[in-house]
C-alpha cells in the first residue's frame, strides 16, 4: 500500500488526537480525584468561575476536548475526500 502526503497528514492528525485524548483522561482523573476527596457535587466542582483552585485544569480540559473534535472533524473530512464514487 502506497501512502502520499495526505495520508501522512492523517497519521499525524491521529497521533495528535490520541495524545490529546490521553491528556484529557489524565486531567479528568486528576480533577475527579480532587472532586471526590472534597465531596463536591459535579456541577459546582466543574465551574471554573467558582472553583478557582482547579479552574486551570477545568479550562484546559474543555480546550483539549474542543481540539479532539477539531482533529476528528479533519479526519472525517479526509475520509470523505478519499472515497471514490465506487467506494461510497
Amino acid at each position: 500500500m502506497e501512502t502520499n502526503a495526505s495520508d501522512h497528514d492523517l497519521i499525524e492528525v491521529m497521533k495528535r488526537y490520541f495524545a490529546v485524548k490521553a491528556e484529557v483522561e489524565e486531567v479528568k482523573s486528576r480533577l475527579e480525584t480532587a472532586r471526590r476527596s472534597n465531596g463536591e457535587e459535579i456541577a459546582a466542582f466543574y465551574d471554573p468561575r467558582t472553583n478557582l483552585d482547579h479552574a486551570a485544569d477545568i479550562i484546559r480540559s474543555h480546550a483539549l476536548k474542543q481540539e479532539m473534535v477539531r482533529l476528528m472533524n479533519w479526519a472525517e473530512a479526509w475520509g470523505r475526500q478519499s472515497l471514490t464514487p465506487s467506494e461510497a
